[in-house]
């Protein structure tokens, strides 16, 4: 595809969270296998062509084109074009204290919800895909850094927003009603009319059903759940807003006033005009 192979490796860094340490790209030959020397920074791969194997962490990978595939730092890993289809591909090394945040954001790495390790990837879209990758080598070699940067979180957004959309479809059906009640809840909390008896309607499951899927899965009652979030929504009124305590009960959902004091106090071990007080306080 290439014909060559082309490298560039980083003077400078814009800054310490995120940064490209190096790109490049290549049409590999088949050789013998190797054993790479570990890195200490995150380099990732996006195959173009052909097709080879990825090795790491006592894991094979046969991968092809639109595949692509993230070595972490000091991880021993090797990898290698399969003869009579070799791959080419693209390749950008990346360092900062945000670094392993970001692609964990992606899939990629180790997932903290179940601890497990995934160093591959496949994006489909090919032409996007190839084209940011050659962005990011095209605006580094040309002293255009902050616009590489800029396509490299493009490709980060890419993956991240196609991770999530893989944990969607990964939800079972009573993690999916949990998410459903969750959103109703954040877009009705402010209707002094929505309870949890309504919730139920809404998800069209039995209360003492959503009772235990709370329970089970966010360790908390729905009625809970409803009351901390018309507190926590109280709070940044509190802080932010000129509006009076009465107001503020009413804007978050509360029948009165009263009710709304003796909930914030009974959660947050203080008044709202206390809590409000404090912060402005605190600020000075």
């Amino acid at each position: 595809m290439f014909d060559s192979i082309g490298t560039f490796q980083m003077k400078e860094k814009l800054n310490n969270e995120f940064y490209i340490f190096e790109c490049g790209y290549e049409d590999v030959q088949p050789r013998e296998p190797y054993q790479y020397e570990p890195i200490d920074y995150y380099l990732i791969h996006y195959i173009t062509e052909g097709e080879g194997l990825f090795f790491i962490e006592d894991e094979i990978h046969h991968l092809k084109e639109k595949d692509g595939f993230i070595i972490p730092p000091h991880a021993k890993n090797n990898y290698y074009p399969l003869a009579g289809n070799p791959w080419s591909y693209r390749w950008i090394g990346f360092n900062g204290t945000f670094a392993r945040e970001f692609f964990q954001q992606c899939g990629l790495l180790t997932d903290p919800s179940n601890d497990t390790a995934n160093y591959i990837y496949t994006f489909h879209d090919k032409g996007i895909m190839d084209e940011l990758f050659a962005n990011v080598y095209y605006y580094s070699e040309n002293d255009q850094h902050f616009a590489a940067l800029g396509e490299a979180y493009h490709i980060l957004n890419l993956l991240r927003k196609q991770h999530q959309e893989e944990l969607r479809h990964r939800l079972t059906e009573a993690e999916k009603y949990v998410q459903h009640a969750v959103k109703l809840i954040h877009t009705n909390y402010q209707n002094p009319a929505f309870s949890v008896e309504f919730l139920a309607e809404k998800v069209q499951i039995e209360r003492s059903y959503l009772f235990r899927l709370f329970k089970k899965h966010l360790n908390i009652s729905p009625k809970t759940y409803l009351v901390q979030t018309r507190l926590n929504k109280s709070t940044e009124l509190l802080r932010k807003s000129s509006n009076s305590i009465e107001e503020i009960a009413y804007l978050v959902g509360f029948i009165s006033a009263s009710h709304f004091s003796r909930q914030f106090s009974k959660n947050k071990g203080m008044s709202p005009s206390a809590y409000r007080s404090s912060f402005f306080a605190n600020r000075r």
